[in-house]
């Protein structure tokens, strides 16, 4: 039986490495990416998990303009008319993923236990790594990819604090009643997360509640 695990890192190190290789079209990617969720330089603290996640949405969610679908919608017909089903199926998994903000609500061995703070539903991530200082009530965005019948973290782990729940909650419950949608939440929230690294004179729950200046 294939690990599914090691073919799933395997195939997303291929796809990312390939399209991250367009110079221009990432050039591009990013500043788009920067004007929703806020610029990270390289000194910042959140800058490996901030270009990890941007890879990861430039390849599997952002739409290329000379093709109409997502960089790794590309690779999977290009799987498909080669007969690579198995490579195939990991593509199609990556472009039906899920990214959300989710709460960690148990650590177990070899499975983490989520709750999608925007949608409610709960997942059971298959995960023999060890989190290194995670524990249940963190909040976090996270993409999740169902690979047969696993579901698999991506490679998009940024951390929000913890005690900023309610006030993420607040103001997700806010944005979406004005019609804004799941990726506007997100990015919005991104935002207030690099504001934490701006202002560490707030508490940096204060800077996530409706009350402060809402970006984007």
């Amino acid at each position: 039986m294939t690990n599914r695990a090691a073919l799933l890192d395997q195939v997303i190190e291929e796809l990312y490495a390939r399209h991250t290789a367009d110079a221009p079209a990432a050039s591009a990617a990013r500043k788009e990416y920067e004007g929703r969720r806020g610029k990270v330089h390289q000194d910042d603290e959140l800058w490996e998990a901030w270009s990890a996640a941007f890879v990861e949405w430039f390849v599997v969610e952002r739409v290329a303009p000379d093709h109409g679908v997502p960089p790794a919608a590309l690779s999977y017909r290009e799987l498909r008319a080669a007969g690579d089903e198995e490579r195939a199926a990991v593509a199609s998994a990556l472009l039906t993923s899920q990214r959300s903000l989710f709460e960690v609500r148990a650590l177990g061995k070899g499975r983490v236990e989520l709750l999608d703070l925007l949608g409610g539903a709960e997942f059971a991530v298959d995960e023999n790594r060890a989190l290194v200082g995670v524990e249940p009530g963190d909040v976090a965005e996270l993409r999740l990819v169902g690979i047969g019948d696993e579901v698999r973290f991506g490679r998009t782990f940024i951390y929000h604090p913890k005690a900023a729940r309610g006030a993420i909650i607040e103001r997700a419950r806010a944005l979406l009643a004005k019609g804004g949608s799941r990726r506007d939440v997100i990015d919005q929230v991104a935002q207030l997360r690099v504001q934490v690294t701006r202002y560490r004179h707030m508490p940096a729950a204060r800077v996530y509640e409706l009350g402060s200046r809402i970006v984007g």
